[in-house]
């Protein structure tokens, strides 16, 4: 079995104290892609946030792994408060200084940069004010920057949200080359990116948590969640 990542026990999150839903236990690994899913408000952006740290259990534990650190997790909220001034190569390289404990850029962190930008087609644009971008490419600058800090474990909160048809299967497409990598496990909000283990939310507890092909057989009803395999 791969290496254990994360370890969720029995944990209730929200915001605040606005409880919103409780008994989440699942346990996450190396290479793996867990689809969380559920109706809005339930709780999916703040189980994100508590991973991160940023936002606390209400209940519960949420403990990091085989020596995980929060150095080596990357991140694409669903909001973020970007300035438009920003060029999209400071957007990327705001992924690495965020992980380092110094402001310096040296050759290495421009060259991750650089790679990150590459793959995600932003090469050209990498003088452009992110202010300036289409929808699709300000997601895919925030999947670079989120990727220049994923190390071992990469978060995505709803990536596909605001984009058109075309910006979103261009979205779906890098996601699905990163997950075929299997260098990082990946943690998913998005219902139509259901695949490989569902953890299924409610408004007050967990519903499910196991492979993709068992929780369409036994939630009827919540097929739409299932609607695009990526």
């Amino acid at each position: 079995m791969d290496e254990l990542l994360l370890s969720v026990r029995d944990a209730t999150v929200g915001w605040g104290d606005v409880r919103l839903c409780a008994g989440i236990t699942f346990d996450l690994h190396a290479g793996e892609y867990l689809s969380v899913v559920g109706p809005a408000g339930c709780g999916k952006s703040a189980l994100i946030a508590s991973i991160l740290g940023v936002e606390p259990l209400k209940a519960g534990e949420i403990r990091y792994e085989g020596g995980l650190t929060r150095a080596d997790i990357g991140c694409l909220p669903q909001e973020n408060d970007l300035r438009g001034a920003a060029t999209v190569r400071e957007i990327v390289l705001a992924g690495i200084v965020g992980h380092t404990r110094h402001l310096f850029v040296g050759k290495q962190e421009k060259e991750l940069a650089a790679d990150a930008m590459e793959r995600m087609g932003l090469t050209a644009l990498a003088k452009r004010r992110f202010g300036d971008l289409s929808g699709g490419q300000r997601q895919k600058a925030l999947l670079a920057r989120a990727l220049c800090g994923a190390k071992r474990l990469l978060l995505l909160d709803e990536p596909m949200k605001g984009l058109d048809a075309y910006a979103k299967d261009e979205m779906y497409n890098e996601i699905a080359r990163i997950r075929d990598e299997g260098t990082v496990a990946i943690v998913i909000v998005d219902r139509d990116a259901v695949d490989g283990t569902v953890l299924h939310l409610s408004d007050d507890t967990m519903l499910f948590c196991g492979p993709v092909e068992e929780y369409v057989e036994s939630v009827p009803g919540r097929l739409y969640f299932a609607g695009r395999t990526i």
